[in-house]
């Protein structure tokens, strides 16, 4: 910890040596002269920011001497912006007058999860639009996202299109939370996220902050390592057609075409975006065909705005959900292999997504955000099924069904399964802000309701199929309609909350947050063995902290979080797999039994997992350089983690471990070398223990695993970047570092992933008004830059490995 030391007390040695000024002034409606109460103030440079009280007016204090741009903004005018110049022992005196808009800018979409530097406690980063559309072409949003502090990925596929898999600070995506428009992403029932149910969408982003850390989105899914908040693009009231294309390794094609109307009548916008990204993947048979939509209108008026969203788009992909071995996955000959060969092993799903959002300034302390959104889902995936006897498809004469011999040993060649599932989901999440001469205080609430069909049939199969000799299916060997297993799940979601924040004294900002959580799952209509069990839990989550600003450059923060989450449905019983046979391990619903024998579906066998998060951290900022530094210690009790056994799809069984310690230091920094050259890199270690955690071996003894690294959960990871743009040129390369990682949580050396580090780099151009056209773009992208052969990720002895060197070029259109 030395090199921190040394780094805090250089940067309070410099902060004390800045000679600095006050900027002071008052904020009014250029027409009716009244004051305007909340207005957001910021200078850009330094990262600064206040806000306007009572009277209108603010306060900048020790700003350092030198030039600025401030920028005032408010909800219903235009934004304001002034050149000034700050001078030592000077105050710096602003009156602006803001004038009404029709249209509105930037803040018509204000998620009221996301941080503000400066005044949020709490570790956070933006990627800002033009940081996206810098570095992407094609790829998901976890690749994007994996060179922010604390933040990796894997691909499935290899290439990062197609099954993609985010982690901050270790933690998985099924404990991130994600939401798009301040709408919650993560499934109700499996928690997972599944970014390719809506390809493309980076490129309909304006910008993407990620939090770290427990309890920082109070509403929607629980934060444990922490949250993404996604805010789409917003409507111009220019008209624009872009036109995209790019080809590169692997046959990876992506085309696309949006079109904007620009503002019609003063008021209303509206939008279309359509997309196409194909790839054969890095591995074998891992092709991905996606198609994508993004279709938007707006009406903007002085006090309200409303806007439609319909996005989503059918995907197809062959399945690659199972690793290969370790040897394999470093043979450069045979690292490509894919374990799912059938060519008729495939995957077909559709996710549409509608989003009506309104936001309403009934006073100038007062506004009214109401979001409604609708989800479903549909699909299916085909898998071989050879490997499951006839019992397994409930083909036994128990069913009608002609079996010579034992129908646990019986088996049928060529059999594809098929496995459906249809989500329907629905929300609506009110929310009153009221704004005060000293922060702003949020209610609201959370209100989901979610609806699932799941069934599974054999889809094909060979001649040797049983007949069945009685029933609705006499007389047929293959069962196109039957289903072996089926049933519905639900789960009702209320969640209201506070969000407040309170200026105690110009540099003491502090945040209350505190949410009760409701969740109710429910498993009914079970086909065949009619288990039907509904299960309740109430949760209370608080979230306290406090930013203290230093000085112009300097703030220090701290906060604390309490958060729970419960466990997903399949931890409670995984009815899809009920007829697994019972020699090879009985599945059965997870609730204690009754002395009667039966289940109790009041107590389940897997706990709801809590966490206790302790932050504190600061940040720098001077001139272009901006410094964070952030200490966690997450304390956890019941933590869900997993435990070396995999899932038919080459997913980890989870379990609870009585006690686990998450701690680390976090350290991230900006800035530019020159005007045109940015740096920017961060830091992160790490210690990931099992405090109290035993499995049972073979033998029926209890084997301790106290003081073991929790599998999954990185050390050390590491990220710097060059970006260097003059007029229309821009060139960036970035390294990425992830240390050793334990795939088991046995402290089995063998059952690693490697230290890698990857290189990554972007060469670009723009023309400006070239022909009559506004402007063309070409880029050239380049992954692996010096062809290194890592692993990214791997579940006990199954490895993921990352594709060799790949390049991607593009052009992109704007009339």
């Amino acid at each position: 910890m030395k090199i921190f030391s040394i780094l805090i007390f250089m940067l309070f040695s410099s902060a004390a040596l800045a000679q600095t000024g006050k900027i002071a002034g008052s904020i009014k409606d250029q027409k009716t002269q009244e004051s305007l109460v909340g207005a957001n103030i910021e200078l850009k440079e330094i990262n600064r920011g206040t806000t306007s009280d009572e009277n209108g007016e603010f306060e900048l204090k020790d700003v350092p001497a030198g030039n600025y741009t401030l920028s005032i903004s408010y909800m219903g005018y235009e934004k304001y912006k002034m050149a000034l110049s700050v001078k030592t022992g000077q105050i710096s005196k602003i009156d602006a007058l803001l004038r009404p808009s029709a249209i509105l800018g930037k803040e018509v979409i204000i998620v009221s999860t996301r941080a503000t530097e400066g005044e949020t406690p709490a570790a956070f980063l933006t990627l800002k639009k033009e940081d996206i559309q810098t570095h992407y072409y094609a790829q998901d949003v976890p690749a994007l996202l994996s060179e922010l502090p604390s933040t990796t990925f894997y691909s499935e596929n290899g290439n990062g299109i197609g099954y993609n898999y985010l982690s901050i600070r270790g933690f998985g995506q099924r404990r991130i939370s994600v939401m798009i428009n301040g709408v919650p992403q993560n499934d109700p029932e499996d928690h997972n996220v599944y970014w390719l149910d809506f390809p493309d969408l980076l490129g309909n982003v304006q910008d993407v902050q990620v939090q770290r850390g427990a309890g920082s989105a109070f509403y929607g899914p629980p934060a444990i390592g922490g949250s993404v908040n996604i805010v789409t693009s917003q409507f111009s009231q220019n008209r624009k057609i872009s036109f995209y294309a790019g080809q590169g390794t692997y046959n990876t094609q992506k085309y696309s075409l949006s079109l904007n109307s620009g503002l019609i009548h003063n008021q209303y916008v509206v939008f279309g975006r359509f997309s196409r990204i194909k790839s054969d993947g890095y591995r074998e048979q891992s092709w991905t065909d996606f198609k994508s939509y993004f279709i938007g209108a707006a009406r903007f008026g002085k006090r309200s705005s409303l806007r439609l969203h319909f996005y989503g788009g059918p995907v197809e992909d062959h399945l690659a959900y199972y690793g290969i071995s370790k040897e394999l996955a470093l043979d450069r000959s045979a690292r490509r292999q894919n374990p799912i060969q059938r060519p008729d092993e495939i995957e077909n799903f559709n996710q549409p997504h509608l989003e009506l959002i309104h936001e309403y300034q009934l006073t100038n302390h007062l506004k009214v955000n109401n979001t409604l959104f609708a989800v479903r889902g549909f699909g299916f995936f085909d898998y071989d099924g050879s490997w499951a006897p006839m019992s397994y498809y409930r083909l036994t004469p128990a069913y009608g069904f002609d079996v010579q011999g034992d129908p646990g040993n019986a088996y049928a060649q060529s059999i594809l399964i098929r496995a459906y599932v249809d989500n329907r989901q629905a929300g609506w999440m009110p929310q009153l802000q009221w704004t005060h001469a000293r922060g702003t205080v949020i209610a609201g609430s959370e209100i989901r309701f979610h609806r699932s069909l799941h069934w599974g049939r054999i889809q094909k199969g060979s001649g040797d199929l049983p007949q069945a000799v009685s029933g609705p299916y006499s007389g047929l060997n293959y069962i196109g309609d039957r289903h072996y297993y089926e049933y519905k799940g639900a789960k009702d979601i209320i969640s209201p909350y506070v969000h407040t924040t309170y200026r105690f004294w110009p540099d003491l900002m502090g945040m209350f947050d505190l949410q009760l959580s409701y969740n109710r799952y429910r498993l009914y209509d079970e086909k065949f063995l009619g288990n039907d069990f509904s299960v309740d839990y109430y949760f209370l989550n608080p979230r306290a902290g406090l930013n203290y600003i230093l000085n112009s450059n300097l703030n220090v923060f701290a906060s604390y979080s309490r958060t729970s989450r419960e466990p997903r449905l399949k931890n409670f019983y995984d009815a899809a797999e009920a007829s697994t046979p019972d020699s090879w391990g009985a599945v059965v619903p997870q609730f204690d039994v009754t002395p009667a024998g039966t289940y109790d579906f009041n107590d389940p066998l897997v706990k709801p997992e809590t966490l206790h998060d302790f932050e504190i951290g600061m940040g720098y900022n001077r001139g272009q350089m901006h410094v964070h530094l952030n200490l966690f210690y997450m304390n956890f009790k019941n933590e869900i983690i997993k435990n070396g056994q995999l899932d038919r799809f080459g997913q980890p069984r989870t379990g609870n471990a009585d006690r686990t310690l998450h701690t680390g230091v976090e350290l991230a920094l900006q800035g530019n070398i020159t005007n045109e050259l940015l740096f920017s890199g961060n830091f992160t270690y790490s210690k990931n223990e099992l405090k109290k955690y035993g499995e049972y071996v073979s033998d029926g003894t209890l084997q301790s695993l106290d003081g073991n690294p929790i599998a999954g959960f990185p050390d050390l990871l590491g990220n710097t970047r060059l970006t260097y743009r003059k007029k229309g040129f821009a060139a960036s390369v970035g390294m990425q570092h992830v240390g050793k990682q334990h795939t088991d949580n046995y402290r089995n050396e063998r059952n690693t992933v490697d230290p890698y580090t990857v290189f990554n780099g972007m060469l670009g151009y723009t023309f400006f008004n070239v022909s009559g056209l506004s402007g063309i773009n070409f880029q050239f992208h380049i992954q692996n830059i010096f062809d290194t052969l890592y692993i990214t990720h791997g579940e006990g002895e199954e490895f993921f490995p990352a594709a060799e060197r790949q390049i991607f070029l593009n052009m992109k259109v704007d009339i």
